[in-house]
């Protein structure tokens, strides 16, 4: 099965200080981003649309997405600065998002396909083109930005996934709860209730691994469990890119089915 996803790109950083001196990593970047490579990862056919800059960042970037074996074909290489996203010791402390805040540079107009994963980190055009095409399956991570979707007309077969905060301005069906865990409409999954000390990331992975077991045909309550047991075991470990903290650890939970064609 052929799965499109659709989000933004950057070059993450971070900057981890502590007694026992100064930590630094640098990542890809970007839910979109993050999402698709953890589901290539998994083993899915995976064609990604975004925008990076023509830049020292960029070239970064499709460096380490090259050492994964990602597909780059449908990457748009624009004249600007790629995406940045810094943190230290797991705040926030700069977003850029240069290219990222135009339309999407790949044609997206004719697009078709099976499943569709998009993130409210695209330019406001490009999620009303993308939404409104035909589509076996949508995933819809409302976050980072919400509210813009008050503009945007979404079928209602869509699934929508986003934090409490998220879902606050958006009803979502699946809402991840933090150390409380997750639900997914009337099914919910306690977490360990423990504030876990590396977060960033843990909901782009949540978002991979709930996307995989829904389309491997995997029960609601197994993908929900999975999800937040796996992704509370990689805020344990610090940097972005959270599947290759738990990938090896869990291989045989995140196998397909025997069953699966």
């Amino acid at each position: 099965m052929k799965i499109d996803v659709f989000g933004a790109i950057f070059l993450d950083k971070y900057l981890y200080e502590d007694d026992s001196g100064i930590y630094r990593e640098e990542a890809v970047g970007g839910s979109g981003l993050s999402i698709a490579l953890g589901l290539h990862l998994l083993g899915h056919d995976v064609s990604f649309y975004g925008n990076i800059g023509n830049d020292e960042r960029g070239l970064k970037v499709m460096s380490k997405l090259n050492s994964y074996g990602f597909p780059r074909e449908n990457i748009c290489i624009m004249n600007g600065i790629t995406g940045l996203f810094v943190a230290r010791n797991d705040v926030v402390s700069k977003v850029e998002r240069g290219v990222n805040a135009f339309p999407l540079g790949s044609d997206i107009d004719s697009l078709r396909g099976e499943f569709a994963v998009i993130t409210t980190e695209l330019n406001k055009e490009s999620l009303k083109k993308i939404v409104s095409n035909k589509w076996k399956q949508m995933f819809l991570d409302v976050g980072p930005r919400p509210s813009i979707l008050k503009e945007v007309s979404l079928p209602k077969d869509i699934i929508k996934i986003g934090n409490f905060k998220e879902s606050k301005v958006v009803s979502c069906h699946i809402e991840k709860l933090g150390p409380d865990g997750a639900r997914w409409s009337d099914i919910r999954v306690s977490g360990n209730n423990k504030v876990l000390p590396y977060t960033i990331g843990a909901g782009d992975l949540f978002d991979t691994l709930l996307i995989h077991g829904v389309l491997r045909g995997r029960e609601k309550n197994e993908v929900l469990r999975l999800a937040v047991e796996l992704a509370e075991e990689s805020c344990k470990i610090p940097g972005g890119f959270k599947l290759k903290n738990v990938i090896d650890k869990y291989q045989k939970y995140l196998e397909p089915n025997s069953d699966d064609e």
